[in-house]
Order: C-alpha cells, then structure tokens, then sequence
C-alpha cells in the first residue's frame, strides 16, 4: 500500500507540475477591421480593397516620395520646351506597400512636351517612396506628380 501510495503521490506531482508550466492559452485573433464600408480581415484584406480601387477610401498618410534620385527633369532642356510660355506634365502612378512606383500603372495626364515623358518615366521608376496608410496598414494607393516650367 506504501507502494502504491507514494506512486500516487509522485504522479500527482509530475502532472501538477507539468500543468503549471504549460504554455498560456494563444493569443486572441483581432476583431476585423472596417475599411470602406465593408468588414475585412485586417491589413491583407484592407491592401485587397486599395488594390481593387487605390483612391476609394481616404488614407491617413497618403505616400510620399522619400527618395527623389534621379531628378525628373535635368538639362539640357529642349530648345522648344517653352514655346508656348510655359510647359506642364501631370502623371499618376500606383505606389504598392513597399514603396515603389508600380510602372505598369504610369498614366501620363497632362503633357505639352514629349521630352517630359521619358525623363519622368526613367525617374520616377527609380524613386523610393513612403507608402500610403489606413489603420496602421500599408496600402496601395496612386501618387500624382506634377510639374511645371516657365510663366
């Protein structure tokens, strides 16, 4: 009976002792977040949303350049590029989470020189940007550059 009894005894304290040092119960998973009217599943689903349409919902850092090297427009400049007074460019480009310029998405708004459109797209495409934020999530979102010369 001795026997049998500190059996017992050692085997309740083995299990006493293992529940005691069992890891804690995991994390609770967060709550969705509300981005645009519809409930996701956080930062994965909010990045989904942008990447359906960048500018449907407003941002609380939109994306900025950080790193603006090479400069867009560098002499030597056309000798007609001021022909009409003054010269203008505007383009949009989607900028993804991790901050560079998506190309494929480089859409040329407002241009009255053809020499604007190669150095902007060789620049830019070199950039390093800060990208835009919801909610502490990196979204996708469109950039607008613009620029202009003269009077």
């Amino acid at each position: 009976m001795r026997r049998s009894h500190a059996l017992v005894t050692t085997l309740v304290s083995l299990v006493a002792a293992a529940c005691a040092s069992a890891p804690p119960p995991p994390e609770p998973v967060p709550a969705p977040v509300v981005a645009s009217g519809t409930i996701t599943d956080g930062c994965p689903g909010i990045v989904a949303e942008f990447l359906a349409k960048p500018d449907s919902t407003p941002v609380t850092k939109v994306p900025e350049p950080i790193k603006m090297d090479p400069r867009p427009f560098r002499p030597p400049y056309p000798q007609d590029l001021l022909a009409k007074g003054k010269a203008e460019f505007k383009a949009t480009v989607l900028v993804d989470t991790l901050g560079k310029a998506d190309m494929k998405t480089f859409k040329i708004l407002v241009s009255t020189h053809k020499w604007f459109n190669n150095q902007a797209v060789n620049a830019i495409a070199k950039w390093k940007f800060r990208p835009a934020e919801i909610n502490g999530c990196k979204v996708p979102r469109n950039y607008l550059f613009s620029a202009t010369m003269g009077s």
